[in-house]
């Protein structure tokens, strides 16, 4: 039998699995709250309970970092795949389903194994305070532990050293990607506090990759490491990336001592920060792979390496709008990043892009701050639309991100979802380019407007 919606049919079995999505997650929701209580004692204790399964994976990749961390597994993942060896994922937050959240070599992991782990760590847990991402990274090591691939790839959720994922021992590789200013309430109000706890990660016999960091991460991360005796690679000093403008490639440096090149193509995923993401896992990649490093993978992965939301360029379902859309004359953006490092990066691109007429449509969650991501953003933008996010985590009214934006001298509107503010936009004003921003659990409403 069929069930009719406004736009669609589903059968009766496509409508199961979608309540089960939304079912499954309610219930983690209301058991384990999303809460942020960092501590590695509790999900230490329902892992042995479990026995270990975390201690059975092999070739663990552990990446920690407040900017580009998914985008760096993405580059990983794809090196690795190309390379014909098979990737498990744990990445976190989810754009529209949880399951994208534990990636089981290339297929997200499906609703009824999910249940089946979830209800064995409950069972386990018994009823022990414990955190929802804490209980979602036991059910992960338990997938990759029953269903086990040449590598495993996880990223930290927040911080480093009291990170959930932080329980493994013997990582063959550690990454550490930019460090900026974020969760200053629990990771610490300055960067040295911050680079001590994303250095938590570093663990003995297992080299670490480091991407751009300023003067005092690097000198907090150097300590860390040294009291592990481990070798490091830092970016600038060890290797280095370029982009070749002229020649439209990216070059480079495995090893800044003997300045020999690496030509490669550029790589699939936008944006000038990019580069510095694809140089940090190509350096991971060499060191992994050691004899066995293949160019032809890499080029091959740079072709086709994947990141959903990361300045994606987006089409919209012009049936959606009241006025067609000319795809020549507008571009359609979106970027979940949600920091002052991030909005950094972003208008840096745009700017290199030399964009005439710039729109953002701004949302975020009120654990960010709306300033520091829009400083960035203030001499490029035409105009500002603001929007409130549908998320269960707490996020800023539209109206109060109104209010910032205008103290900030900014041309702003306020919308009350993201089709509005787009329409407002196509009707209003002149062709130009529309970034959506602020926040990944803007993705999730983007994706329903989305040329299928």
């Amino acid at each position: 039998m069929l069930y009719q919606t406004k736009s669609t049919y589903i059968s009766k079995k496509d409508l199961k699995v979608k309540n089960l999505e939304i079912s499954l997650e309610k219930k983690l929701e209301q058991l384990h709250p999303k809460k942020i209580d960092l501590s590695l004692e509790r999900i230490n204790n329902l892992l042995y309970k479990l026995g270990n399964p975390e201690k059975k994976i092999k070739n663990i990749i552990h990446i920690a970092g407040t900017n580009g961390k998914g985008s760096v597994l993405a580059f990983l993942k794809s090196f690795i795949q190309a390379s014909g060896f098979t990737v498990n994922t744990y990445t976190s937050p989810h754009l529209i389903n949880f399951n994208e959240r534990i990636n089981l070599n290339d297929q997200n992991i499906s609703n009824e194994f999910l249940e089946v782990l979830l209800d064995m760590c409950n069972k386990k847990n018994d009823g022990k305070p414990i955190t929802f991402f804490e209980m979602t990274t036991a059910a992960a090591f338990l997938a990759f532990k029953i269903k086990p691939a040449d590598f495993t790839i996880l990223e930290t959720g927040l911080g480093g050293r009291l990170d959930a994922t932080n329980i493994i021992k013997k990582p063959i590789i550690t990454i550490i990607n930019e460090i900026s200013i974020d969760h200053k309430n629990f990771l610490g109000s300055n960067i040295k506090q911050i680079a001590k706890e994303k250095a938590g990660i570093i663990k003995k016999n297992s080299p670490v990759v480091i991407g751009k960091q300023t003067k005092k991460a690097i000198e907090i991360i150097k300590k860390v490491a040294k009291n592990f005796n481990v070798k490091t690679f830092f970016y600038k000093k060890d290797w280095f990336i370029k982009k070749n403008e002229k020649k439209n490639h990216i070059i480079f440096f495995n090893n800044l001592k003997n300045n020999k090149k690496e030509k490669y193509p550029q790589p699939n995923l936008i944006g000038e920060h990019q580069i510095i993401n694809a140089g940090i896992a190509l350096k991971a990649f060499n060191l992994i792979m050691k004899k066995k490093f293949n160019k032809n993978f890499v080029k091959k992965g740079l072709k086709t390496v994947k990141w959903t939301g990361r300045l994606q360029k987006i089409y919209l379902n012009k049936e959606l709008f009241s006025k067609k859309i000319n795809n020549k004359k507008w571009k359609f953006w979106f970027d979940g990043g949600h920091n002052k490092s991030a909005s950094r990066a972003l208008a840096k691109t745009f700017k290199k892009w030399n964009v005439k007429k710039l729109y953002l449509i701004f949302g975020m969650l009120n654990s960010k701050n709306p300033k520091d991501f829009l400083n960035s953003f203030k001499k490029i933008t035409t105009k500002l639309i603001t929007v409130t996010i549908k998320s269960n985590s707490p996020y800023y009214p539209n109206k109060k991100l109104y209010e910032i934006a205008k103290l900030n001298e900014f041309n702003v509107e306020t919308a009350k979802n993201i089709k509005h503010a787009i329409r407002k936009l196509l009707l209003n004003e002149s062709p130009g380019q529309i970034l959506i921003c602020g926040s990944l659990y803007m993705y999730k409403e983007v994706s329903k407007l989305l040329k299928k």
